[in-house]
């Protein structure tokens, strides 16, 4: 098993496919979970680091009601993501999956240079970051789209730990 996991993250890169003498391939390299697992571990371990400058910019900012601000704006990305993530899916359907994991991290990760400008906008852009803040939902569907069905389990389980692995900050 674990020579077939091997496999499965750092896929053996095939001969491009040509089509009429145009290159079908996007150029982002041959698709794997690997792709996957970076932008997932990369994404989270960097707001896992965020976490507390977050509550102590919070702290400066609302000192008496942090904790009720951060429900307030975790409450709010939460809820455009829930209201997002079928338009986002769809629209990488048609546009590609490597683009959507390109835009939802760059949306997610955008505000942070914000913290230390103005913290208004930054609560501001975090709060509608939660549009694009749906990077689970294209991670899923591209290891679907990239693995073979017998595979796709174990790679949700690659994601997924790798998730978790990404947390331990």
């Amino acid at each position: 098993m674990g020579k077939k996991m091997v496999g499965m993250i750092f896929r053996v890169p095939q001969t491009k496919k040509m089509a009429e003498g145009v290159v079908t391939s996007s150029g982002l390299g041959e698709a794997s979970i690997y792709h996957a697992l970076v932008v997932i571990f990369l994404e989270f371990f960097a707001w896992g680091l965020l976490t507390s400058p977050m509550i102590t910019v919070l702290n400066t900012t609302f000192p008496d009601h942090t904790f009720l601000m951060n429900g307030l704006i975790v409450g709010i990305k939460g809820l455009l993501s829930f209201l997002s993530a079928p338009l986002i899916g769809a629209l990488s359907d048609i546009w590609g999956r490597k683009f959507f994991l390109l835009i939802t991290v760059f949306f997610t990760c955008a505000p942070i240079p914000l913290m230390k400008i103005n913290t208004w906008w930054y609560f501001a852009m975090i709060s509608i970051s939660g549009v694009f803040a749906v990077t689970f939902s294209v991670v899923f569907a591209y290891v679907a789209d990239v693995t073979d069905e017998n595979d796709r389990s174990a790679a949700y389980g690659l994601v997924s730990a790798t998730f978790a692995a990404s947390l331990v900050t």
